[in-house]
């Protein structure tokens, strides 16, 4: 499977109150992940929509911290897709500080995304795209 690495710096709009990490943010982040992941891929998101003929919506998501993130932070997400059948797919995000990543520390968060693959006319699936079948179903790699 393909195995992309993205970064980020956790910023202020990324924290709560408390000046941690809200977790709908580190949500939104690892989707800021996914969509570099399937740019990197060759997969225009933009084209995509243009054309109306496809949608890829998240019909479930989970999110696991095991360490709070702070404003500053650097991290790191791997993005990991797989396929689950035909018409849906996976993305679990493995999230590290960068100095945790770099000791071999423990991940900071993981994250997956469930999404499937419909026309946006008839909201009916239909088989993912050649693109997306290719990436979902690569064998492992890793690129960065």
């Amino acid at each position: 499977r393909f195995l992309m690495t993205y970064q980020h710096t956790i910023r202020l709009e990324d924290t709560d109150a408390a000046g941690v990490v809200y977790f709908a943010r580190l949500l939104s982040i690892c989707h800021y992940a996914y969509e570099a992941a399937i740019a990197q891929a060759g997969i225009e998101l933009a084209q995509i929509l243009a054309e109306a003929e496809l949608a890829i919506p998240i019909v479930e998501a989970q999110i696991r911290f095991f360490a709070p993130l702070s404003l500053g932070d650097q991290i790191t997400i791997d993005v990991l897709p797989s396929s689950i059948d035909a018409n849906q797919f996976q993305v679990d995000y493995t999230i590290y500080t960068l100095a945790g990543k770099l000791a071999g520390d423990r991940p900071v968060s993981q994250a997956s995304t469930h999404h499937v693959c419909i026309n946006p006319k008839t909201r009916r699936r239909q088989p993912l795209t050649p693109q997306l079948t290719l990436w979902v179903n690569a064998p492992e790699s890793s690129a960065s």
